[in-house]
């Protein structure tokens, strides 16, 4: 009996002790552009480029210094510069403006908390999954043009859109879209939509702008 306890003991112990060793690692805070930068020797050559790019941007290779002018901005501007890896751009969220047209970004995982954006432009990039972008509620403006879409459902709770760009992507239902009422243009050529007859279709084409 007294070695059946002493298992049941520990067993319970080990119950109690395993859930705060765990906790750490599911609490998991967005990293800061200096942390970032003061890591680029270390980090893979994608993330390393968007950091240097960053950089480049703020006028100084002090981390200290470029993190306080690089949180400072509300609109950036990264388009054809061969970006990969968003991960620095993580902890911007002061941004309503962001642009990063014709580069080589699938993963838009690192943009899920800048919830002040009000643009975003992302057209010629590799991008298939739009979940990332499901919270950022007070966008008015994107471009997602020749891309790699097939599923806009994420977009459907972006009511406040007021112009969107889809052309050249593999988009089959657009129903999605259908309770977008501030939409005034919208540009969905070349995709693969099935029911082309959707009343909000009727609006402007933003592909004529």
């Amino acid at each position: 009996m007294k070695k059946v306890i002493v298992l049941v003991s520990g067993f319970t112990f080990l119950l109690q002790v395993l859930p705060t060793t765990a906790a750490p690692s599911q609490q998991q805070k967005t990293k800061s552009f200096a942390q970032w930068c003061q890591q680029k020797d270390s980090v893979p050559a994608a993330t390393k480029l968007t950091i240097d790019l960053l950089l480049k941007e703020a006028g100084t290779q002090n981390c200290q210094q470029a993190d306080s002018y690089i949180n400072s901005l509300t609109e950036l501007n990264l388009s054809g510069k061969g970006i990969s890896d968003l991960q620095p751009l993580s902890g911007l969220t002061k941004l309503t403006g962001l642009y990063l047209d014709s580069n080589k970004i699938s993963d838009l995982k690192p943009l899920a908390g800048l919830t002040k954006l009000m643009g975003l432009g992302l057209n010629e990039n590799k991008i298939s999954d739009l979940k990332p972008l499901s919270g950022l509620t007070k966008l008015i403006g994107l471009h997602l043009s020749n891309n790699k879409i097939s599923n806009i459902k994420p977009l459907a709770g972006l009511i406040q859109l007021n112009t969107l760009y889809l052309q050249n992507n593999q988009i089959i239902d657009a129903k999605p879209l259908s309770k977008m009422n501030k939409l005034d243009s919208i540009c969905l050529f070349n995709n693969k939509i099935i029911d082309k007859n959707l009343t909000f279709m009727n609006r402007e084409d933003a592909c004529k702008l």
